[in-house]
């Protein structure tokens, strides 16, 4: 072996192992992928929540998108919950926009879990937010930039029809379905739920 080579052979060596650290730190980062045993949902794990008084998620996740289509605030939720938002978009969101300004984009998320009682009040029943078993959804944003939102497209305009098909369609993959119909507190959003009921969907 010459000199020259003896030289080179350590140089590559050194350059691999570097090489190999810096793909090692980059997956390390890149985390998000599928999750619930559906690569139509993506997203990571996250630590187990319990904080007592009937709240918590034995096995939760933080979804970043799916069926393609990005989610706004990346919700926290079981996997019920996100195999149901993914049934949603990809069988009810996303033909109901269709090709309107060039398709569905993202979704603006504006509630997932929290430790709380229905519609934020000091009294009554726990909200199935308190389980990862609900997302509110506000709006909803194609891909030419203009965003639907229920506040401000459910009762007239242009994109009323598709607001309310929207909320149409939620009703089979969720169990509660609730929008502006519904009360006062859903004038802004639309609240879906996985809560299973034996005389079917509860959807207004």
């Amino acid at each position: 072996m010459t000199m020259k080579t003896a030289l080179v052979w350590p140089l590559l060596a050194v350059l691999a192992l570097a090489a190999c650290g810096e793909d090692d730190d980059y997956a390390s980062r890149d985390s998000n992928g599928p999750i619930c045993g559906n690569k139509q949902i993506r997203g990571v794990k996250v630590d187990p929540i319990g904080t007592g008084g009937g709240c918590g998620i034995a096995n939760p996740v933080k979804v970043s998108s799916v069926s393609g289509v990005m989610l706004q605030m990346q919700p926290v939720l079981n996997c019920e919950a996100a195999t149901a938002l993914n049934t949603y978009v990809r069988e009810g969101a996303k033909p109901a926009i269709g090709k309107t300004g060039g398709g569905l984009q993202s979704i603006d998320i504006v509630a997932h879990y929290a430790c709380r009682r229905r519609n934020n009040l000091p009294q009554g029943k726990l909200s199935e937010h308190a389980r990862g078993n609900a997302v509110d959804i506000a709006g909803f944003n194609l891909r030419n930039g203009e965003t639907l939102t229920v506040l401000g497209d459910w009762a007239s305009g242009k994109h009323a029809k598709t607001v309310q098909a929207l909320h149409k369609t939620a009703c089979g993959p969720f169990g509660t379905v609730l929008g502006p119909r519904s009360d006062r507190f859903h004038r802004d959003h639309f609240h879906f739920d996985v809560a299973d009921y034996r005389s079917g969907p509860y959807c207004r």
